[in-house]
């Protein structure tokens, strides 16, 4: 099951990347989030990747606290473990995961304007400086602007 998931995620990467200028590296989100499942029947909406970190923003047609629930479970059930799990008086719900030393920090909140949630997925190169972040970045609140590039 796991490698159907991130035969999905490649397929999105790759698929979605040729349309995106070339300041996203498609190699950079394909390392920066290596084994990371994304919620089933989720659409991408953007990509953006910096040196040694890559993100992608996805919808859900599904409520955050659905999408929440499963990654809760899916993650564990491949070996992440769970640091931190909290929903944000936004109502948002932000979670920090790690496995072998990756990172990978979700934030789902509910769609704007529409039914679902739309969540960001974000990762960093095991071994990287973006990887070895300090307590407050693990929150997911303070990624740098630098270290990701919007597009």
């Amino acid at each position: 099951m796991q490698r159907a998931w991130l035969l999905i995620l490649v397929a999105a990467v790759v698929g979605t990347a040729c349309h995106r200028p070339s300041e996203v590296s498609r190699h950079t989100i394909a390392q920066s989030l290596r084994g990371v499942m994304v919620y089933p029947r989720s659409a991408l909406v953007d990509m953006s990747s910096g040196d040694s970190a890559g993100q992608m923003t996805l919808s859900s047609p599904d409520a955050p606290d659905t999408v929440a629930t499963w990654f809760r479970a899916n993650l564990l059930l491949n070996d992440w473990t769970l640091e931190t799990d909290a929903k944000q008086t936004d109502g948002s719900i932000q979670m920090y995961a790690e496995r072998k030393h990756q990172p990978l920090w979700i934030t789902i909140q509910r769609a704007s304007g529409a039914a679902g949630s739309s969540y960001t997925v974000t990762g960093a190169i095991t071994g990287s400086s973006d990887s070895t972040a300090d307590a407050t970045q693990r929150s997911g609140s303070s990624m740098s602007s630098k270290r990701i590039q919007r597009r």
